[in-house]
């Protein structure tokens, strides 16, 4: 199946030079545009751009996520601890037998770790075991297999989950509340999040509040759709292709 995410548009106010050094030259994923305007990696089936976030007063950052086969989370931990810190995951959410820093989704089938990139995003390699993905050999930038989540933060997730259910034709995906709705399937979630809800759990000595950044994203959808945020910096398009 392919995954539902085809590409992501993000604005950064980190270099471009750093975003390359880091998902390039650490992380090993191929550059496909790399210009003083703009850099595109592929990540698997989705591609990755960055651009400038020339004159704003707060630099932006985003939540976004990559699948990486069902039975790679412990490999994956550590090779992406060979390049920086993961982030720090409360008590309530660790993995029993699993090291402190994977999170485990009882709910939604699934291990994760976290870590931020140069311009701050928060960053996830998910394992989702609903999909029958295994693969062999050591853990590398070949087993990072799609984009599959894209956050958009909104002041009422109740209004944007039925609205973008109803445009993109999506199921709603293992629930839903008041500060955080999913759609899609297990190959590409747009999630729907609450306007300061905490991205990075307990972490009370350095918060990172979810805001509203300009977010660009083309996701798979049974028919082609553009879904509309009244007042808010999004572009969200849905191709059938």
């Amino acid at each position: 199946m392919q995954s539902r995410i085809k590409s992501l548009v993000l604005e950064t106010s980190a270099p471009l030079q750093r975003m390359k050094e880091f998902y390039h030259d650490s992380l090993g994923l191929p550059i496909l545009e790399n210009s003083a305007g703009r850099l595109t990696v592929r990540a698997g089936e989705s591609t990755l751009t960055f651009i400038p976030a020339a004159g704003r007063a707060s630099a932006p950052f985003y939540h976004f996520a990559f699948n990486i086969p069902e039975n790679k989370i412990l490999q994956a931990r550590r090779w992406q601890l060979n390049r920086g810190p993961l982030m720090p995951i409360p008590q309530r959410l660790r993995a029993e037998a699993f090291p402190d820093d994977i999170v485990n989704y009882t709910h939604w089938n699934a291990h994760s770790i976290f870590f931020y990139d140069p311009g701050g995003n928060v960053v996830e390699y998910i394992a989702r075991h609903d999909l029958k993905n295994a693969a062999r050999g050591p853990f590398s930038a070949k087993h990072i297999l799609c984009a599959s989540e894209i956050a958009f933060i909104v002041d009422d997730v109740a209004a944007a989950n039925a609205g973008l259910r109803q445009t993109l034709g999506l199921p709603q995906y293992r629930g839903a509340s008041d500060q955080f709705a999913a759609i899609g399937d297990e190959q590409g979630l747009v999630l729907i999040m609450k306007r300061g809800r905490i991205l990075n759990f307990d972490d009370t000595s350095h918060e990172k509040a979810a805001s509203v950044y300009p977010t660009q994203a083309v996701v798979r959808v049974p028919k082609s759709a553009e879904a509309v945020f009244p007042g808010m910096p999004y572009k969200l398009t849905g191709s059938d292709g």
